[in-house]
């Protein structure tokens, strides 16, 4: 997975956490805290289920609670998509 990937996970989960939690995506930032803004047990097996289907990999529900963010977030799915 390359840098623009990277980015597209970011920007993946940040569209899709402000469609969900009905925030303007325009106050989300790669650093923005997803529990913050409304991300709960519900959006993140949600969220995973978007991630899984659009980028065709597997990620559990609990990545969205051991990263904070969706920068860390999509670094967790780098590092576990380079181990595979």
């Amino acid at each position: 997975m390359n840098q623009a990937n990277h980015q597209n996970i970011i920007d993946f989960i940040l569209d899709n956490v402000a469609q969900l939690c009905k925030k303007p995506r325009e106050e989300l930032f790669a650093d923005t805290l997803l529990a913050a803004v409304g991300v709960d047990s519900l959006y993140a097996v949600l969220l995973c289920g978007k991630i899984e289907d659009e980028f065709e990999l597997e990620i559990e529900p609990i990545v969205m609670f051991q990263y904070k963010t969706a920068k860390q977030v999509a670094d967790a799915i780098v590092r576990m998509n380079e181990i595979k």
